[in-house]
């Protein structure tokens, strides 16, 4: 047999003695991930509705993978301060981030100073659950429609004040987008979180909020809040009485705010694998959905390819939005 032919065959089992050794060394990291405890970035404050999702799924990766989940809030500007730090953590999915578009779509349009690329700094793992956003108004606000909240913002311009979750947030566009569509203008009252931002109209220190479902749906059905609309495509089940953006004649402003799970850039596909299986059956689990039922929040799951690709959708939206209204945090 000449030379070169055994040459080749060697090299062919060497190539292929390789192949099943990092084969074999991949499916024994899938299977033993995690072997230390985990933490999971909220950008937001606690008790808010990222808080709660984050908690809820938190707990179930840790009894579906068999380390601690452990929440670590770390609000502020807008969750830019907390996805900065994640965007330098390692790459070995010990440290995940669950967020909104905040800090993932809308703060990297809003500032050139932001000090990190959700493209290249950031992976998919999961989308789990969507909410509208809700425009509220305290129970004993003059305020019992959409049409006599606009009459008095055009008669008194500058004069009302808005509560949201941060500069930034997908909240804060909605808020904007009914602003310019409606040629009207207010004040933005930002917190840390969406708690802070119910307690402030509690006691009545904002005209009005704009939230997610999860942080309203208690006020409104005790009768604390009152809703003048929702930021979905059609009025929802539970409140059949509150009428859409788009039926008040504000389609631009129809939004649907999701919350999801990302890694750090570089994380070994089989631990982002591991993470959206076990993700995607959480989100599917019946005790998941009773804990939340009260929330009302919409379980629909997406997987990283799916994810990507309405972050990307996502993204045009709201450079869009972000032009026409002129919006800059620099």
């Amino acid at each position: 047999m000449p030379n070169s032919v055994r040459a080749h065959r060697r090299f062919t089992t060497i190539l292929g003695t390789v192949a099943a050794l990092l084969l074999g060394a991949t499916v024994a990291l899938a299977q033993s991930y995690p072997t230390a405890p985990v933490k999971v970035v909220v950008p937001f404050g606690a008790s808010g509705a990222t808080d709660l999702l984050a908690r809820v799924f938190a707990e179930q990766l840790q009894q579906r993978l068999g380390q601690p989940f452990t929440v670590e809030n770390r609000a502020g500007a807008g969750g830019q301060i907390a996805a900065a730090a994640f965007a330098r953590a390692p790459a070995d999915g010990y440290t995940l981030l669950f967020a909104t578009a905040a800090p993932i779509t809308v703060a990297p349009l809003l500032s050139s100073k932001v000090q990190y690329d959700p493209r290249k700094d950031f992976v998919p793992v999961a989308q789990v659950a969507v909410q509208p956003v809700w425009l509220c108004v305290n129970a004993k606000s003059q305020f019992t429609t959409m049409a006599d909240f606009v009459k008095h913002a055009k008669d008194n311009p500058g004069k009302l004040s808005y509560g949201t979750s941060g500069v930034g947030t997908e909240l804060h566009l909605v808020a904007e987008g009914l602003a310019r569509s409606a040629g009207i203008e207010m004040v933005h009252v930002p917190f840390r979180g969406g708690a802070p931002v119910v307690q402030a109209l509690m006691g009545q220190q904002v005209d009005l909020v704009f939230l997610s479902t999860t942080s309203i749906a208690g006020p409104v059905s005790q009768g604390a809040f009152r809703a003048l609309a929702v930021s979905s495509p059609e009025r929802l089940r539970a409140f059949p009485g509150v009428p859409t953006m788009a039926e008040l004649g504000h389609p631009s402003v129809t939004m649907v705010p999701w919350w999801g799970m990302f890694a750090p850039a570089g994380t070994p596909p089989v631990i982002v694998d591991r993470l959206t299986q076990a993700l995607q059956a959480a989100s599917k689990n019946e005790t998941v959905h009773e804990r939340l039922k009260a929330t009302l929040v919409q379980f629909e799951f997406a997987g990283p390819q799916e994810f990507a690709r309405r972050l990307q959708a996502e993204t045009a939206q709201y450079r869009d939005l972000i032009s026409a209204a002129k919006l800059k945090v620099d």
